[in-house]
């Protein structure tokens, strides 16, 4: 019945704390009540507690994934298999660690295993790092300045080694299969050593500010239209343009410099594009404005960055939405403009390694044309702020269907609005980030994982080789209950286990004479010995 019950809390728990909308703290709770449950039960059902667990954990997540991003199947069961594999994986190999005492070695070699996984979803699944634990602490500032470190892996590692500590404490006053689990002290040295040293980097990072030497003023908006990439030469895109202008035109007047649009606003061609730029230029403001670009038979997903002075920036988008956007051409360049202002467009932020090469291009301000699809604009919005905290980036992104969000360096978010006839105006969002470690060493911290994990497995192959080739004592039988040697014998008995006396040798028959006479079966039979004396 407990085990039951545990099942079903971890499975609220991950459903609570994980999907579009987390709530940060149901996270790190979630894998306590199964990893106690699994140290009092067989393994086989402890497996099957913890597959239930997370299936009920993704329940929001399959209709997001078959009907919003419309997904094929086969990566949709490579999703969930993926994330059965390893909460499968964490609580199997946390509770044999555990049962066998070795609790140093469960908390800090068992999220190792997670952190693999999602490295090499990253690389393997078409959506890069979008498939992450970490995304559910990002509007907890002290625990995400650890992606400055060690990018989302870094807080992963602690979601996962903070609750098997906890349940290693826990668990080590109650009995399980082998008795009692080690005394608390190694769980508690654990959970000690984590906090000084995620909650020291974290206290560090926050006291840092930007430079305000340089402050700018920021603009977005995003105007509800019928559908994506209205031709602008037709009457309802002519529409949508006097409408976004106008917008435009009074943000500027509040003092924006730049003022950033969503995705896919317009649909251009180079004979159309003029009309663009002469509609916005007269504004005074740098305006960044995604559109659809046909060109040469081809279709692309642009970022085009209008100066005042008439000039035309064209970032193309380089990392496009599978099943939904195959009918466009992907780019391959990144887009500095001014030294300073780096162009993405959306998906492209769910990709660490881009972000980077724009910190190592001198980028510190990150300037994003975005969609969404309205249920995931919270996620998606935070995945930004985080790839801005990892690089040390200032975020500006503007989504037709999600949020319109300004974030700095550390994670602050300076503005933030709900798509739907909205706009944001920050009059300071800083133009100097800093570099970070994870901008200038990029994913070390999963072959960390990969080692520790190394470490786990050939310490415990050791131990069994070492108990397999251990020499045994060469000891007798077993003596029987009560069993002793006479009294005052100095000589062990035979029932001692330890080797009995030379007896004496029988002498070595007469020449001639048969080696064993034959014995008599009854009296006057030949071969046969005499009955003795007083028998009858």
């Amino acid at each position: 019945m407990m085990t039951i019950v545990a099942t079903l809390l971890s499975g609220l728990l991950w459903l609570g704390g994980s999907g579009l909308h987390p709530v940060a703290a149901l996270t790190w709770l979630a894998p306590i009540p199964l990893i106690l449950a699994s140290l009092r039960v067989r393994q086989k059902t402890a497996c099957c507690a913890t597959i239930l667990a997370w299936s009920i954990g993704q329940l929001g997540m399959v209709g997001y994934y078959l009907g919003t991003l419309r997904l094929p199947v086969p990566v949709v069961a490579g999703v969930l298999v993926l994330g059965l594999g390893l909460a499968v994986g964490t609580v199997l190999l946390a509770r044999a660690l555990l049962l066998r005492g070795r609790t140093v070695r469960a908390v800090l070699t068992v999220p190792a295993l997670w952190v693999l996984g999602e490295y090499a979803a990253s690389h393997l699944f078409p959506d890069g790092a979008w498939w992450s634990l970490a995304y559910t602490q990002a509007d907890v500032r002290p625990v995400i300045q650890l992606t400055a470190l060690t990018g989302v892996w870094g807080v992963t590692y602690l979601l996962l080694a903070v609750p098997i500590a906890l349940a290693a404490l826990l668990g080590s006053a109650r009995p399980t299969l082998t008795g009692r689990l080690d005394r608390p002290g190694p769980a508690l040295a654990c959970l000690l050593a984590l906090l000084l040293g995620a909650g020291g980097w974290s206290a560090w990072s926050l006291s840092r500010s930007p430079d305000p030497a340089e402050p700018l003023t920021v603009g977005l908006v995003a105007l509800r239209q019928p559908e994506d990439g209205l031709p602008i030469d037709e009457a309802p895109g002519r529409d949508l343009l006097a409408r976004y202008r106008a917008r435009v035109a009074g943000l500027t007047a509040r003092g924006a410099r730049i003022v950033v649009l969503p995705e896919k606003v317009f649909a251009v061609t180079d004979t159309t594009l003029p009309l663009l730029v002469d509609a916005l230029r007269q504004i005074g403001a740098q305006v960044v404005v995604g559109a659809v670009l046909r060109r040469a038979g081809t279709a692309s997903n642009v970022a085009l960055v209008l100066g005042p002075d008439g000039s035309v920036t064209t970032y193309q988008k380089q990392h496009l939405v599978p099943g939904l956007e195959e009918w466009l051409t992907p780019g391959d360049d990144e887009v500095v403009v001014d030294g300073r202002f780096g162009v993405a467009i959306c998906k492209d932020l769910d990709y660490p390694g881009l972000v980077r090469r724009y910190r190592v291009e001198g980028a510190s301000v990150l300037l994003v044309p975005a969609l969404d699809f309205t249920s995931d604009g919270w996620l998606h919005s935070r995945i930004a702020l985080v790839r801005g905290v990892e690089n040390g980036l200032t975020v500006v992104r503007a989504a037709v269907s999600g949020r319109l969000t300004v974030s700095d360096a550390g994670g602050r978010l300076l503005g933030e609005a709900t798509a739907g006839d909205a706009e944001v105006l920050v009059t300071a969002a800083p133009t100097t980030g800093w570099g970070t470690v994870y901008s200038r060493t990029g994913d070390w911290f999963p072959f960390l994982s990969l080692g520790l994990l190394v470490v786990c497995v050939a310490g415990a192959r050791r131990r069994t080789v070492t108990f397999l080739r251990r020499p045994r004592a060469d000891v007798g039988p077993s003596p029987r209950p009560g069993a002793r040697g006479r009294r005052g014998d100095s000589t062990p008995s035979a029932s001692s286990g330890s080797p009995r006396p030379d007896r004496p040798r029988r002498p070595a028959p007469r020449p001639g004479a048969p080696a064993c006479p034959p014995r008599s079966t009854g009296p006057g039979t030949p071969g046969t010995a005499p009955p003795r004396a007083g028998t009858r």
